[in-house]
Formats: C-alpha cells, sequence, structure tokens
C-alpha cells in the first residue's frame, strides 16, 4: 500500500505542471529554471509565446530560447495566430519547437 499523498491547495496545485511526467514548480523564476521548464515541455510538445508566459511562469521565452540555442539546442520558431486569454487575436506570435539533429 502506497503512502497517502498530501493534499494541495489549489494554490499549490496553480504553481505547478506536470512536464515530462513529473509535476513541477513554476514559482522558481530564475533564468536557470526557466529554461529547464521550457526545455523540458519543448522535449514533448511545441509551444507558443502566450502558452509559455502563462502556464509556464516564463515572461520572455524568447530569450530563454535564444539561450538554448546557445547550448547546442535546434529550435525551430514559426509565427502564427493565436488568442490570448481575453479573446483578444495576436498575429506573428511565435511557436517553438525542438527539432531533431540539435543537442537534445
Amino acid at each position: 500500500m502506497s503512502a497517502p499523498q498530501k493534499r494541495r491547495s489549489p494554490r499549490e496545485a496553480g504553481n505547478e505542471v506536470c512536464l515530462g511526467g513529473q509535476l513541477q514548480s513554476i514559482t522558481d523564476t530564475s533564468t536557470a529554471a526557466q529554461r529547464q521548464r521550457l526545455l523540458a515541455h519543448l522535449r514533448h510538445d511545441s509551444i507558443d509565446t502566450i502558452t509559455a508566459r502563462r502556464r509556464l511562469n516564463i515572461m520572455m521565452p524568447a530569450a530563454r530560447v535564444k539561450e538554448l540555442r546557445d547550448q547546442g539546442h535546434n529550435i525551430a520558431t514559426v509565427r502564427i495566430s493565436r488568442a490570448d486569454t481575453e479573446g483578444r487575436q495576436h498575429n506573428n506570435v511565435a511557436l517553438y519547437t525542438l527539432v531533431p539533429g540539435g543537442k537534445q
């Protein structure tokens, strides 16, 4: 029988995101933690700027992508149109995808 899991408040649950099958806190805003969260997400799926800000708590995704590229990760950028959480349409939103062939 496994140990009972601690119940998390809605606020605590809102500060976590599932990346790579594991819950990770999004409250650490250090650049290293943001890069780690972004790379973990990109290993499984593409992400756009609006979603990275809202879901991963990364306010400047383009800067983190540049840093990951500088580390040797091959990340492609495509421009898309996307609505924000208020329903406002934004053009030229960056959509980032980790491409095989670089550092994984």
